[in-house]
């Protein structure tokens, strides 16, 4: 099992965490998809977060999508107004149980 988790060792950074993904090539971005952690800790588990896509991985216009998940370990997709950049960035601004961490276990981009 692989999951992304902020740093928790050596102190705990608070929120926000951010995270870079680089898709490679401009895309067509529509949406995106979260699924949190599965080995039975919420521990960081996502809950208000700001979506942003952009071309240059270290400049990011106003967020393209501001969402709250809920506590599942169901798969969540989102929408959002249909967006093309190569660099999309995740800053998570707050977790489920109010805790300072970060995790997923999944992450996706829903486009053409």
């Amino acid at each position: 099992m692989t999951i992304w988790h902020s740093k928790f060792e050596s102190g705990i950074k608070k929120h926000p965490h951010e995270l870079v993904i680089d898709l490679g090539k401009p895309s067509m971005i529509k949406g995106f998809r979260y699924m949190a952690r599965q080995d039975g800790g919420w521990n960081g588990a996502l809950k208000d977060v700001e979506f942003s896509v952009g071309n240059n991985p270290k400049e990011f216009d106003e967020p393209t999508l501001k969402v709250t998940f809920r506590k599942t370990r169901s798969v969540q997709d989102v929408k959002c107004k249909p967006v093309k950049g190569r660099y999309v960035r995740l800053r998570v601004l707050s977790e489920v149980n109010e805790g300072p961490w970060a995790s997923i276990a999944e992450i996706g981009i829903i486009g053409n």
